[in-house]
């Protein structure tokens, strides 16, 4: 009688690793709830990233094939921008929305707000600033105000940085929104980076003008949610949310 070997524990005990893997990844995949708007989104920031359009995403129509700022509202998760336009529609094409893993990100140069190396609001960015608070108002997301500067010393008051600089048109940004009302002081927080995350190199009058830019940061993981109620199942209870 032929005698069967014995089987190999190393090998069953691999082989049920992958089977246990195998079926908790099952499981995950059948109560997962998949967000169309959240597909877009991650489909959106690939496509930007990797230059299948060229010149990045931007609030409207503009050089590179830039994406109009409807569509892009749809695709951030329904942030509202439409107060940002009216009146604006002149400089608007200037103004760049994009997506990462945090949620969406409205970018607006310094120039188009601020004198030039200083912290006082021009009349324009004002109007500009009227139409961020409406956008900010009608959206429940928290929101990063980040000031960023090129690598040149602003020549304000002496002995200030351009990360001081940064952090103080961060905070008059702030200020005016708070100033505005019907928005919460706890959902909105201020500071500046100065030279120290540029989205491009210093080296040229063109591409210092791209890292003077003030960011609008829309967290959408950071939405509270609201419990619906509780959940029991064999003497364990769960909290429901929305």
């Amino acid at each position: 009688m032929e005698k069967i070997p014995a089987a190999d524990p190393v090998q069953m005990m691999t082989i049920s690793l992958f089977i246990i893997l195998l079926a908790f990844f099952i499981l995950l995949n059948t109560i997962a709830v998949i967000d169309d708007q959240k597909k877009l989104a991650v489909m959106d920031s690939l496509l930007g990233s990797f230059g299948v359009l060229t010149g990045g995403t931007s609030v409207v129509m503009g050089s590179g094939g830039n994406m109009a700022l409807p569509e892009m509202a749809k695709i951030s998760s329904h942030v509202d921008f439409s107060d940002l336009m009216v009146g604006n529609e002149d400089i608007i094409k200037l103004i760049t929305v994009k997506t990462d893993y945090r949620g969406t990100v409205l970018s607006i140069p310094t120039d188009l707000l601020f004198e030039k190396k200083a912290s006082r609001l021009k009349p324009e960015g004002l109007k500009i600033l009227d139409g961020l608070h409406g956008a900010i108002r009608k959206n429940e997301f928290p929101v990063e105000i980040v000031g960023h500067t090129d690598n040149r010393l602003p020549q304000m008051e002496t002995g200030v940085s351009n990360r001081e600089l940064s952090s103080i048109r961060s905070l008059r940004i702030l200020q005016h929104v708070l100033n505005r009302g019907s928005v919460k002081p706890d959902r909105i927080t201020a500071f500046g980076w100065g030279q120290y995350r540029p989205v491009v190199t210093n080296k040229t009058r063109e591409t210092r003008e791209h890292n003077r830019r003030m960011d609008i940061q829309f967290i959408h993981d950071g939405v509270a949610e609201k419990p619906r109620g509780i959940f029991t199942f064999r003497k364990f209870f769960f909290n429901v949310f929305e």
